[in-house]
């Protein structure tokens, strides 16, 4: 859409809910709990041309002591492992994004995970009716290439939803 509004014909604009996430492996192999059973997670199209997502694992467990911030030096007051934890079960990322056809391109400007800044991942959409998939190319996860659909549910506006609260 360079050069484009990004509010003309952009089926993406507004915010998901996720739905599912599944991962296929090359023998037809469907993991239907690729994030852990019931991921959550939303997903934000901007007209100004930016993206942001965010999904976790439904089992994340609390800390043991009261963090508020992980920026703050009291995060060393829990296990090592707790923190280990809290990082392999969430996943975020922003980005500005490109389409073209039912081609979306994140261009990552900051992530969760360092080694994605900079980098561009390509997804394929796939719209049905209030409901968009999204879907990667072939991924290697666990030495295993994958190919990872995400299910995300358009979220209504607020004014919506708080006009329909009247009724």
């Amino acid at each position: 859409m360079s050069g484009q509004s990004f509010t003309q014909n952009n089926p993406l604009l507004g915010t998901w809910k996720l739905i599912s996430a599944i991962a296929i492996s090359p023998d037809g192999t469907v993991d239907a709990e690729a994030y852990g059973p019931n991921p959550s997670g939303y997903i934000t199209y901007t007209p100004e041309g930016r993206m942001m997502v965010l999904f976790s694992r439904s089992d994340r467990l609390p800390f043991s002591a009261d963090i508020r911030s992980p920026f703050t030096s009291n995060i060393h007051s829990v296990p090592l492992e707790e923190r280990a934890q809290a990082f392999v079960s969430f996943n975020a990322y922003a980005v500005t994004y490109a389409l073209s056809d039912n081609t979306v391109t994140h261009h990552v400007e900051i992530a969760s995970i360092p080694n994605r800044v900079g980098t561009d991942l390509v997804r394929t959409f796939t719209l049905n009716g209030n409901r968009i998939t999204l879907k990667t190319p072939p991924t290697m996860s666990g030495n295993v290439s994958k190919v990872f659909e995400l299910m995300w549910e358009r979220v209504e506006p607020i004014s919506s939803i708080q006009t329909n609260t009247i009724l």
